[in-house]
C-alpha cells in the first residue's frame, strides 16, 4: 500500500498527529517524534510520547481506527494515513535511535523556516508507546487542487 518513495517521505522527521475518536465521535489526538513504515507497506508503527497518549490508546481499544497526518514543513508537502489498530507496547531502546533520528529532522525543518530550536527543543518524546497500524488508505493532503486525493 505504501510504496518505497512515500515511505522515505514518511520516515524522514515530519510533523506527524494521530488523531482518534471516542464513542460520542469526541477527538483526541497526539503528537508523534517518529514512524516506521513496516516492509511491505502494508502497516505503520507510530511512535508516540507514553506520557499523553491515554486517550488515543482508549479511543484506539474501543473504535480500532486512526488518521495520521505526516506533515514537512519546509515546503508544506502532507499525506494522511488512515488506519486500523493492531497493537501498542511500550518502545524498546533499540527503538531510540530511530525516535532521535527521525525528531532531530522534523527540528532541523522547523528552524530552517525560522522557529527557534530552543522553543521546541524542550518537548517531551521520550518514552514512547509503539502503535502498530494496518494501512487502509493514503490520501494526499499537500495545499493545493489534488488535497483530499486518494493516493491507493
Amino acid at each position: 500500500m505504501i510504496d518505497a518513495e512515500l515511505a522515505l517521505f514518511l520516515q524522514q522527521g515530519l510533523a506527524i498527529n494521530i488523531g482518534t475518536r471516542d464513542a460520542t465521535l469526541a477527538p483526541h489526538a497526539a503528537y508523534a517524534p517518529a514512524a516506521l513504515v513496516e516492509p511491505g507497506g502494508t502497516h505503520v508503527v507510530i511512535y508516540a510520547p507514553a506520557v499523553g497518549a491515554d486517550a488515543v490508546l482508549a479511543d484506539l481499544a474501543g473504535n480500532g481506527q486512526a488518521a495520521v497526518v505526516f506533515a514537512r514543513p519546509m515546503d508544506d508537502r502532507a499525506c494522511q494515513v488512515k488506519g486500523t489498530y493492531v497493537s501498542h507496547r511500550p518502545a524498546t531502546d533499540d527503538e531510540r535511535s530511530l525516535v532521535d533520528s527521525q525528531w532531530n529532522g522534523f527540528m532541523q525543518q522547523l528552524e530552517m523556516i525560522g522557529t527557534p530550536g530552543e522553543s521546541t527543543r524542550t518537548w517531551v518524546i521520550w518514552p514512547c508507546v509503539a502503535i502498530r497500524l494496518r494501512v487502509t488508505a493514503l490520501f494526499n493532503q499537500t495545499p493545493g487542487p489534488d488535497a483530499g486525493a486518494r493516493l491507493s
